[in-house]
């Protein structure tokens, strides 16, 4: 599903390029919810940021956050990839996601459409393993755990459970294919 947030602000009559406040972003997690009402297990939702220069932290906290927690704990459960972010949007969210993990010492982190500055496909904190994975897999597409232990040199039952935290995080997926699993880029 592809949400359209500068199309979704306007609907709201939010002033735009800039989306900012927790009433703005409230409103906006209120409408997205809706929509995400017709979604199906383990889709991947890609919100799309075109046209949006700012969000501040408020808006991130209200908006983005809640929808990443709800999206591994909804059901049906969903990914977020994030599309058309800006500089200033990047760099909030890591500000927002850093806040988080030391306040609740949960960890947030979100796929992106493209490499940001962090030099990857995701905005949050991950080890250098997972970041390994992510970025194997954004190469690759669907790998199986031995592939995954081989380029990242951990044992299997260590790749194994990295790949499931990655999967917890809501950053890659798990597929079926044949008897086995395989886990897929979003």
């Amino acid at each position: 599903m592809r949400v359209e947030i500068k199309k979704i602000a306007k609907d709201l009559k939010i002033a735009l390029p800039d989306l900012i406040t927790r009433p703005v972003g409230r409103k906006m997690y209120e409408r997205v919810k809706k929509q995400l009402s017709v979604i199906h297990e383990d889709e991947v939702v890609l919100l799309d940021f075109e046209g949006i220069k700012v969000v501040d932290s408020s808006f991130i906290d209200e908006f983005l956050l809640r929808l990443i927690m709800d999206s591994r704990s909804s059901n049906p459960a969903f990914f977020i990839k994030l599309q058309s972010i800006s500089d200033a949007i990047e760099i909030n969210c890591e500000s927002v996601f850093s806040s988080f993990r030391r306040l609740s010492e949960d960890r947030v982190a979100v796929i992106t459409d493209r490499i940001i500055g962090n030099n990857s496909v995701y905005l949050g904190s991950l080890s250098k393993p997972e970041r390994d994975i992510i970025d194997y897999l954004r190469v690759n597409k669907t790998v199986r755990v031995p592939e995954i232990a081989h380029y990242i040199g951990k044992s299997e039952p260590e790749s194994e459970e990295l790949a499931e935290v990655l999967l917890a995080l809501r950053l890659i997926r798990r597929q079926k294919d044949g008897g086995n699993f395989c886990y897929a880029s979003l």
